[in-house]
């Protein structure tokens, strides 16, 4: 059943992100933006949006995975890493802007243009992908393991029943950390994560004391989902059996110390 379910989530993930790839190449097709609604026919301006959208979109994808792939980006909020994540599908994106602007137009020469030109390029990215970072992570999908290996999910203890009652259906109840993002919170299973509109005090004062800890002014973790500690100079990091890193504050290093975490 959990095999079943991680497939059934990794394909509904690519359905989703294509979706929202194909529904901004519509959306800007229809707008047709810098200039493509006239010099465009109709069929032409629709298909070249859509394929712009699907190729920005594959770039930004890539872009994503490397900020997030990087120790000390893992650790920030998803909103800086999807700026990041923009910024620098932003520079591949404009070597295609540059080819398709000499194709059909003409090559941007003075440093005008091509700034004028990457500032658009830009722009397109982040309408491509803001709503495709938000795809990406409000429907995560749970880590590739083998099925033999992936973690059982039980029912959870009756001290966390009122912050349970709080969590999605598709999340499950195999709780592995929460994170603060804005005013929000991330909530972060075995199946995925998902926003809540709640503090984390609010949530830490819900939670069974036994099954985690607060760590660091904007994480709580729960202690089974603890594989390693990495130190780093100074920093300390909790590695999560889903590959995440969770950063440990210098307030609540003596606590998890005494209480043997490290």
């Amino acid at each position: 059943m959990q095999f079943v379910l991680r497939e059934m989530q990794l394909l509904g993930r690519w359905r989703r992100e294509i979706a929202v790839l194909l529904a901004v190449g519509v959306l800007l097709g229809s707008l047709g933006p810098y200039g493509t609604y006239d010099c465009f026919a109709v069929a032409d301006r629709f298909g070249y949006w859509m394929l712009r959208s699907i190729l920005v979109g594959l770039i930004c994808l890539i872009a994503f995975h490397t900020v997030t792939a990087n120790k000390s980006c893992a650790a920030w909020p998803q909103t800086k890493q999807a700026l990041a994540g923009i910024l620098a599908a932003s520079i591949p994106c404009a070597l295609i802007g540059f080819a398709l602007a000499s194709v059909f137009r003409h090559t941007p020469s003075t440093p005008l243009e091509i700034a004028n030109l990457y500032g658009r390029v830009t722009i397109i990215t982040a309408v491509v992908g803001i709503p495709l970072h938000f795809a990406r992570t409000a429907f995560a999908r749970a880590p590739e393991i083998p099925p033999s290996e992936l973690p059982t999910i039980t029912a959870l203890p009756s001290a966390e029943s009122v912050f349970a009652q709080r969590l999605p259906a598709k999340l499950g109840v195999d709780l592995l950390y929460i994170e603060v993002e804005d005013h929000y919170l991330r909530v972060h299973t075995s199946l995925g994560n998902d926003l809540l509109l709640l503090r984390l005090s609010d949530a830490v004062a819900e939670l069974d004391p036994t099954l985690g800890r607060q760590v660091h002014r904007s994480y709580w973790v729960t202690r089974r989902a603890v594989s390693s500690v990495e130190r780093e100079r100074y920093r300390v990091r909790l590695v999560l059996s889903n590959g995440a890193r969770v950063p440990v504050s210098r307030t609540f290093l003596p606590k998890l110390r005494a209480d043997g975490w490290l």
